[in-house]
């Protein structure tokens, strides 16, 4: 993806370049420990189990045996580690970059996604967080288009979300008012009543 910056830098001059927040990889995280504890309550009560699920128990485990629930942690720690290698992929593979005239966004590796809009289509942009992303300093963007049936493109974990934003309405409004458009106000602000 770097090389969509090196192709833009000789070309256009890039405004902005939003990043995407780290933190996402907390779900992994989630995951492992749901998963965890999953293993290690079969683990510790194994016995109890099979014996209220199979009449005729023998009084030591043979499912949920100590060498099964290995291979189970097994396949449960290389499942992690292939869902936080496939998520650090998809990290990478991402990108947005705000040129003077135009809003770039590549996503995907095998099956990619590129969007690219001219800053004067641009008609509204949305951001929006939750509670935890507000404390971690992530959030979404939902950007949508001018038209009959406008486009919406929603880009998800952006790190400060409301100053990419300010600095893409900047940008359109900068565009809007070269080409003869009305600019873009950023507040919103009763109507001014014409006489």
């Amino acid at each position: 993806m770097r090389r969509l910056e090196r192709i833009y830098s000789k070309t256009e001059r890039i405004v902005a370049r939003p990043r995407f927040s780290g933190w996402t990889f907390l779900r992994e995280l989630f995951v492992a420990a749901i998963l965890g504890g999953i293993i290690a309550v079969l683990w510790i009560y194994g016995d109890t189990i099979e014996q209220a699920l199979d009449p005729s128990f023998a009084g030591s485990a043979k499912y949920l045996s100590e060498a099964n629930l290995k291979w189970a942690m097994l396949g449960c720690g290389l499942f992690v580690v292939l869902l936080l290698i496939l998520h650090v992929i998809d990290f990478y593979m991402r990108i947005i970059i705000i040129t003077e005239d135009k809003f770039v966004y590549k996503a995907g590796l095998l099956s990619t996604k590129s969007v690219m809009l001219p800053l004067n289509e641009i008609r509204y942009v949305d951001v929006s967080q939750n509670f935890v992303q507000a404390i971690f300093g992530c959030g979404k963007i939902k950007l949508i288009t001018e038209g009959e049936a406008p486009f919406v493109i929603v880009i998800k974990n952006i790190v400060r979300p409301q100053k990419c934003a300010r600095r893409l309405m900047q940008q359109c409004s900068y565009v809007r008012e070269s080409t003869g458009r009305p600019r873009l106000c950023l507040s919103i602000a009763p109507p001014a009543h014409r006489k």
